[in-house]
């Protein structure tokens, strides 16, 4: 995990931080669709990071999922990888589908799907599943629908056509799906994991607001704004669990959207994030969608 190495947090900002995470991060799923192994990237990242020193965000939407996708191509622009994205399959004026990304590393040429998701982790008596904080996102829905719809769309005549078109010839579609399982801290939610999901997926926790109290261990903390969610962050100071207890207090007080805060330790660059909770509101996921999350938490 990169949260434990140092070399990383050394990167010259979050930016930097987020593309080598969003490249070389744990991989969320691991399978014959979603493999660990990325063959069209570099066996490591510390020889990018050099020429990533003078990189300034420059990103269209908020979105983190854009985000994410923008930072694979400013890679891959960077690299000099020949590649092509969001390519829209059209048939008779109706789209069909969109491809996220073709790139061609002069071996061999790839389709690739990306997505980065956040889920938590909820059973109960109705069943066991893994949830975004918008209640309507589903692990299990995203797996089916990246491997039963996304995946193929590239097999379809009419895409096979418009490639050809572009001088596009991939043979192999597969999925990069990066982000983080928060796991619930009360044992009455837990919940079985799909067969797909990596061993190695980075991890967290999350409780409901009430609990908080119970469950966030002692140490120094963070509270993350949106934007910092996409990597182990790095963070230019701490607050004690006491002072965390109150915002959160606070926060949902006046607040119904989720709160994402780090456990952090002091390390030669800042406070490094250690551990990563996400606390929700007590009626999530019965009530709320929260769809819009703000820019900023707090």
């Amino acid at each position: 995990m990169f949260a434990a190495d140092h070399s990383y947090f050394a990167l010259p900002g979050q930016h930097q931080r987020d593309l080598i995470w969003s490249l070389f991060g744990p991989p969320l799923l691991d399978c014959d669709w979603s493999p660990a192994d990325q063959p069209w990237l570099p066996d490591n990242w510390q020889p990018l990071a050099a020429q990533l020193s003078n990189l300034a965000p420059d990103f269209s939407s908020p979105r983190l999922g854009l985000i994410f996708e923008q930072l694979w191509q400013e890679y891959l622009q960077l690299s000099g990888i020949r590649f092509q994205a969001n390519v829209q399959i059209i048939d008779q004026g109706k789209t069909l589908g969109e491809l996220d990304l073709l790139l061609d590393n002069g071996r061999q040429q790839w389709h690739l799907e990306l997505a980065l998701k956040f889920y938590l982790g909820y059973g109960n008596e109705q069943g066991q599943h893994w949830i975004g904080p918008n209640r309507a996102d589903l692990l299990a829905r995203k797996i089916r629908h990246t491997h039963e719809h996304q995946l193929p769309m590239r097999q379809n005549p009419q895409a096979q056509q418009q490639l050809a078109a572009l001088n596009w010839q991939p043979q192999t579609s597969l999925a990069v799906m990066r982000g983080c399982l928060f796991y619930p801290a009360n044992p009455q939610y837990q919940a079985s994991l799909p067969a797909e999901v990596s061993a190695h997926h980075w991890r967290g926790h999350w409780c409901h607001a009430r609990q908080a109290a119970d469950y966030l261990p002692q140490g120094r903390w963070y509270v993350l704004a949106k934007p910092q969610w996409l990597s182990p962050a790095l963070a230019a100071f701490s607050i004690g669990r006491e002072e965390l207890l109150e915002y959160l207090c606070t926060h949902f007080r006046h607040l119904t959207y989720p709160c994402c805060v780090i456990q952090t330790e002091e390390g030669p660059y800042g406070w490094a994030e250690q551990q990563r909770w996400l606390i929700m509101p007590d009626d999530w996921p019965q009530n709320g969608t929260h769809k819009n999350l703000p820019v900023k938490l707090g």
